[in-house]
């Protein structure tokens, strides 16, 4: 039985923060623990094939293939199974979309959809899809295996965990959906590495360097997750929806074997740590930093997803730069210790992120931060303390800031919250989500304290705060004087655009 795997095409709407490339891990841990079980297994990424494009439509940007060559690599293939990553609720219509083309072509195809929207949405999901024959609730490994045994063997799926679908009753004559139960996967060492032989790793690096799903540009880059699940309970997260609360981490040695083998097999040399809890366990953290350093791995690398204040200390920081740490995040998410403490339940003191980016600073590691405003409960007196605050670190100690308006997120108590109390100014759509979650997003909230609109002049009044900061100390270094010239001449319309947000 052939199995096919595919990451779907994107969408950009106007006001995101365009294309954006990274390798589809979900994907490529399910490929190899079908591929370990002896099943027939391919990836097509509908990103990076030899086809793909990046269109400008009327009010958005396609990142993909046609529609007609999709239909084409599915006919061609011939599979039986078909499993198609939704990875944001913001794109899952375009994974819907590629359901629908795949039972063109024949509907007899099983089509399984995973991932967050996936999760949260369970049932209801497939009722509003009907070219969608199961989902996955979690993680999908080990539910892929079992979806692919039972369908090869004509078997029920009743027994498989983390799974959702159809069954057509012919007693009653009627379509019923159900929900089996949710397990994490606790020992995480037993799954294989990724299936990176499976993807045109090559074309992947040509692409991402100009299509970074990151913010800073590194030569042959990829992403790697080496724990999963969240304990925490922030009012906006989701992660624990489909990862669970319960932290699970891989061995000191897996993460150096894996690390060591994609420096060795495709020539690595920046690794960006997704892990939504990279530093959890501090001691684990040290003891991966220590064999690193200690086999003399070189490579550089971040934690783009962020990592907690709270678990960092002069020692560990020490050790991140020395095994090459070019950058580190933090989730500080608010400038107010009252919101912090009653409004987001980060359990985090803010006197702790100033000595962080103190020691960050006198260490030389490049750090950001996490921010987000509007929240049911904030008041404009707290977004402004959040302003000041990010602003304050950034003259102090240059923790460059990421502001973005809370999103309410399917599934989690933020949304729950907002729809109870009638906060939502609309009914949410996948490009809603797309909108607001970018840096410059139009919110989806609006309270008596305040407007989406408001949200929006608090974030421009930080972006020109920092902009003016920016060219006082360019101004003041001699050694810039040359490159803001060359700027002028090279680039004119970018130096407006760098005036506009000055003078807002």
């Amino acid at each position: 039985m052939k199995i096919l795997l595919i990451n779907p095409p994107r969408t950009y709407f106007q006001g995101s923060k365009g294309v954006r490339l990274g390798l589809p891990l979900g994907l490529m841990y399910i490929a190899a623990v079908l591929e370990e079980n002896g099943c027939a297994v391919k990836i097509f990424d509908s990103l990076i094939s030899e086809k793909t494009e990046i269109i400008e439509k009327d009010n958005f940007l396609y990142h993909g293939v046609s529609e007609d060559y999709f239909k084409d690599v599915v006919s061609r293939e011939e599979p039986a199974l078909v499993g198609i990553g939704g990875p944001f609720s913001a794109q899952i219509h375009n994974a819907v979309r590629a359901a629908d083309l795949v039972k063109q072509i024949n509907p007899n195809i099983f089509v399984v959809i995973g991932g967050p929207h996936a999760s949260v949405k369970g049932a209801d999901f497939l009722k509003e899809n009907k070219n969608i024959d199961a989902a996955v609730v979690g993680e999908g490994e080990l539910a892929m295996l079992e979806l692919a045994k039972a369908i090869k063997d004509k078997r029920s799926l009743k027994a498989i965990s983390n799974v959702v679908y159809r069954f057509s009753d012919n007693q009653e004559r009627e379509e019923k959906i159900f929900t089996n139960p949710w397990t994490v996967i606790k020992k995480i060492d037993e799954l294989p590495l990724p299936a990176y032989h499976l993807m045109d790793m090559e074309r992947y690096f040509f692409l991402s360097y100009d299509l970074s799903a990151r913010p800073t540009k590194y030569n042959r880059s990829i992403s790697m997750i080496t724990s999963r699940g969240c304990p925490y309970n922030c009012v906006f997260c989701s992660i624990h929806l489909h990862m669970g609360r319960i932290w699970r981490f891989h061995s000191v040695e897996y993460v150096v074997n894996h690390i060591e083998r994609v420096i060795s097999d495709y020539k690595v040399k920046h690794i960006s740590f997704e892990d939504d809890n990279f530093t959890f366990n501090p001691r684990r953290c040290e003891r991966i930093l220590d064999e690193v350093l200690t086999k003399k791995i070189k490579f550089s690398w971040d934690t783009p997803n962020g990592v907690r204040v709270d678990t960092l200390n002069e020692k560990l920081l020490k050790k991140m730069k020395k095994s090459g740490c070019q950058e580190l995040i933090i989730g500080t998410e608010s400038g107010s210790q009252e919101v912090l403490d009653k409004i987001i339940n980060k359990n985090l003191r803010l006197e702790n992120v100033f000595k962080i980016a103190q020691l960050c600073r006198k260490i030389k590691i490049k750090l950001r931060s996490f921010f987000v405003i509007g929240f049911p409960g904030e008041t404009k007196k707290d977004i402004q303390k959040t302003i000041d605050f990010a602003f304050a670190l950034y003259k102090e100690y240059r923790v460059r800031p990421n502001l973005m308006i809370a999103t309410p997120l399917f599934g989690t108590r933020l949304y729950e919250i907002s729809q109870k109390e009638n906060f939502l100014v609309k009914n949410i759509t996948s490009k809603d989500l797309a909108l607001a979650t970018q840096a410059r997003g139009f919110g989806l909230i609006e309270t008596s304290d305040f407007t989406p609109e408001d949200l929006k002049k608090f974030a421009r009044e930080l972006e020109a705060k920092i902009s003016r900061l920016d060219l006082i100390r360019k101004l003041s270094n001699p050694k810039e004087y040359f490159k803001i010239l060359k700027l002028i001449f090279k680039k004119p319309d970018r130096v407006i655009h760098y005036l506009k947000r000055i003078l807002n």
